[in-house]
């Protein structure tokens, strides 16, 4: 009996895993848009169910029905997403008792960026990263429809990322299974 559980856990860990065409980074330019890596363009600081699209159709957001197809094969009910640009190691974490879906996966990074930035998470910044950081939420401020309550909210992890606000796709983490890296670019031009 003990036998036959083992076998199942190695065989559920040797499994081959598949993520989302959408979500998957690539070192190659889409063939319709250079210098986008990935099929999904989304600007971080927009609401995934609004600004979440795909390259072939840049002027429509995602469906809810396309949103809601499964992010990996076999199917999970978590995974975890680091970024090696954020200053610190902030963990992403998209759940989904069902399985973890693209939108999951998506408003579980807007989320963790959309949180304000803690006075020491502040002040463990370098004073190289807290001027970008500055400046960051400076410009988000001055482009907000209300500068006024985006300026009330303070800072927020999102400031972090200076001009890297786009998605740039995620990439399978070699440490740990169902852990991805994601990959962040700034606009072009």
């Amino acid at each position: 009996m003990a036998a036959a559980a083992e076998s199942s856990a190695l065989d559920s860990e040797a499994t081959p895993f598949t993520l989302h065409q959408y979500l998957h980074y690539s070192q190659h330019e889409q063939p319709s848009e250079p210098g986008i890596y990935c099929p999904l363009v989304w600007d971080l600081r927009e609401l995934p169910s609004s600004g979440a699209r795909h390259v072939s159709n840049l002027q429509q957001p995602l469906s809810p029905r396309r949103l809601a197809q499964a992010a990996t094969f076999p199917l999970v009910q978590s995974l975890e997403i680091t970024c090696d640009i954020l200053p610190e190691p902030w963990l992403i974490g998209a759940y989904n008792p069902a399985y973890v879906t693209l939108f999951d996966v998506l408003q579980a990074i807007y989320d963790s960026l959309h949180v304000p930035l803690l006075e020491e998470e502040c002040e463990r910044l370098t004073p190289k990263q807290r001027a970008r950081a500055r400046a960051a939420y400076e410009r988000r401020c001055e482009m907000a429809l209300q500068p006024e309550v985006c300026r009330e909210q303070g800072m927020l992890r999102l400031d972090c990322l200076a001009n890297h606000i786009l998605f740039g796709g995620l990439s399978p983490s070699m440490e740990m299974r169902w852990s991805f890296i994601l990959s962040l670019r700034r606009p072009i031009g």
